[in-house]
């Protein structure tokens, strides 16, 4: 389904006159790239907008946010097929994470595929994790079709991020500290990353959104401290709608489906134009 919905911030476009903060700067190289890129990061809201549901420059998918700090967020999906018409830039990628919805940290994981190959013809697809503002760490290559199982979790003072190809077996799993991340939200996520538009990575924009077909993500569960595990619905959630603006206001680059139990939907619309953006310093 194709969106268009009115924008306070009336004159912008998706080409490039809109630009979002994105917090401090970590970026990892790609493979076949030779600028670095950045899958997750922090939503970028849209200027001037906060209703609900939320819209978002970067992030589709859905939002949950609790008084008690959440301590897990999991997910499952099948890596969607990105299909490639040739043009340089499109990236898709599905994770889950603790924070970014309402501050400027993310403790995530999960997978994002793109258009590579001399011609970007080629689809490739890589598992990764990422402490935000820290730089994202490649971990393994994935394929399309294969079932990925990611999550993160916090104890002892500690984040632990798991990502696992339920397919082939394979899996990485990092612990790290973090004592200025709240654990104030908990998301569930399809996105267009960031990649530096230069090769000092001075200047920064998002990628056109790779055409992944439709993509649900399922068993989408949480916790908060001293509580349950329990599915996104039993949480104060928020639906996210990826958009690119236009002159008279934005259109969607994709559109997600409602909750059912503890899945969703999303289905792909259109790849959006790269949309140049503003990232802090390197941490």
């Amino acid at each position: 389904m194709n969106r268009l919905l009115s924008l306070a911030a009336a004159g912008l476009i998706c080409a490039g006159t809109i630009a979002g903060t994105l917090g401090s700067a970590g970026a990892a190289t790609v493979p076949g790239h030779d600028v670095a890129f950045q899958p997750g990061g922090p939503i970028i809201r849209v200027p001037g907008n906060s209703s609900v549901p939320t819209i978002s420059l970067n992030w589709s998918g859905y939002a949950a946010v609790s008084k008690t700090p959440f301590n897990y967020v999991h997910s499952t999906f099948v890596q969607p097929s990105v299909r490639c018409p040739g043009l340089a830039n499109q990236f898709t990628t599905n994770w889950v994470g603790l924070d970014g919805f309402t501050n400027q940290t993310v403790e995530q994981d999960g997978t994002y595929g793109y258009c590579g190959g001399p011609s970007h013809t080629t689809p490739v697809y890589v598992a990764w994790y990422e402490m935000y503002p820290k730089a994202s760490v490649n971990v393994f290559g994935v394929h399309a079709g294969d079932i990925i199982n990611e999550q993160v979790s916090y104890t002892s003072g500690k984040f632990t991020l798991s990502v696992s190809d339920l397919t082939t077996g394979k899996s990485a799993t990092t612990t790290a500290a973090c004592s200025s991340c709240k654990r104030a939200s908990a998301e569930w996520i399809i996105e267009r990353p960031a990649f530096c538009l230069n090769k000092k990575c001075t200047k920064f924009a998002l990628t056109e959104l790779a055409d992944y077909g439709t993509s649900t993500m399922s068993a989408d569960q949480a916790s908060v401290d001293g509580g349950p595990v329990e599915n996104v619905g039993s949480f104060l959630n928020y639906p996210i709608f990826m958009v690119c603006p236009i002159h008279s206001g934005f259109i969607s680059l994709d559109t997600v489906g409602p909750l059912v139990g503890p899945s969703f939907t999303a289905t792909w619309d259109r790849h959006g134009t790269i949309t140049p953006i503003t990232l802090g310093p390197r941490s």
